[in-house]
C-alpha cells in the first residue's frame, strides 16, 4: 500500500516474478501493462468453458422423519452441456445412526412441603 488520497494502492500481481513496478487498486491483480503482455495467461491454469463446471449443491433426504442433507454435484458430461450427471461429491459411507429423543423434561415443580 503506498500513497494518499483515499484509495489503497498494492503492488501489482507480478512485483516479484516479473520485477513489474506498477501499482493496482485491487489487491493481487495484475496491472494493464502485464495484462497486454499476456502474463495473465502465463499462469499455467487453464480456463474451462463454464459448461464443463461441476455445481455443488445439497440434496435433502428424509430417513424417519428427519431431513438429511447430502452434499452432491451436478456435472457436465458432454461437449455440448446438455447432458448432465448427478453424483455424490464424498464417498457414502454408513454412518451408525445415534438414537435421539425429542422429549425434554417438564419444569421443575416447587415443593410444597418442607
Amino acid at each position: 500500500m503506498s500513497g494518499s488520497g483515499g484509495f489503497y494502492k498494492y503492488r501489482c500481481k507480478y512485483f516479484y516474478t516479473h520485477n513489474c513496478p506498477n501499482w493496482v487498486y485491487v489487491n493481487n491483480s495484475p496491472c494493464a501493462n502485464c495484462c497486454a503482455e499476456g502474463r495473465e495467461v502465463d499462469g499455467g491454469t487453464s480456463e474451462m468453458p463454464s459448461s464443463r463446471y461441476s455445481h455443488d449443491i445439497c440434496v435433502p433426504r428424509v430417513e424417519d422423519g428427519v431431513v438429511h442433507y447430502t452434499l452432491m454435484e451436478i456435472v457436465n458430461t458432454d461437449e455440448s452441456g446438455n447432458q448432465w450427471t448427478l453424483r455424490y461429491k464424498v464417498n457414502q459411507t454408513q454412518i451408525p445412526t445415534v438414537m435421539t429423543t425429542s422429549a425434554t423434561p417438564g419444569p421443575p415443580v416447587p415443593a410444597t412441603s418442607y
